[in-house]
């Protein structure tokens, strides 16, 4: 599949069929996904992978609503970083949008769900989550991206979806 029809076939997937994914899957997902660019090439990005629905589950509950595409899905990538990196909001969401194209090629649904800066009854959505899953000091989450089979089609993007208006030649 050309990466151009991996972009338009790439939706939101909210709803998991009950089938596991595999661990050889999740890691080479996070191995490419982790080849990504990043400022000054510091790589300041790590990721946490989990399948314990436990884990899962109290993560959806950290942000109530939002994180609900987490209820059905078996697998979970927590997109982190080294906060000392000037870039890691960014770099961050690199490699967050390279999983989710790379799941396109797995056959496998994805949703992000936002966490950096997000709170949940006054308390913050990147602190529970650091708690659950022990992520260290230093260290900030951008997302939550929930990865699962499909259990919900969706059509394509097309071309025809992009305003021109907003493609700008030489000047604004």
């Amino acid at each position: 599949m050309e990466l151009k029809d991996v972009i338009l076939k790439r939706r939101s997937i909210r709803k998991f069929k009950e089938k596991e994914v595999s661990p050889e899957i999740l890691s080479e997902i996070a191995k490419y996904a982790l080849l990504a660019p990043s400022g000054r090439n510091s790589k300041p990005v790590d990721l946490v992978i989990l399948t314990e629905k436990g884990k899962i589950e109290r993560i959806m509950k950290a942000r109530e609503g939002a994180f609900s595409f987490l209820k059905t899905a078996p697998a979970c990538i927590v997109v982190t970083a080294d906060e000392t990196s000037s870039t890691w909001i960014s770099d961050a969401s690199i490699v967050a949008t390279y999983i989710q194209l790379l799941c396109v090629g797995y056959g496998l649904g994805s949703c992000w769900g936002h966490a950096h800066d997000r709170f949940q009854d006054g308390v913050s959505v990147e602190g529970k989550i650091k708690e659950i899953v022990g992520i260290p000091d230093g260290y900030r989450i951008l997302c939550v991206i929930g990865i699962g089979y499909p259990a919900e089609e969706k059509d394509a993007h097309a071309l025809k979806e992009v305003d021109n208006n907003k493609i700008h030649l030489e000047k604004w």
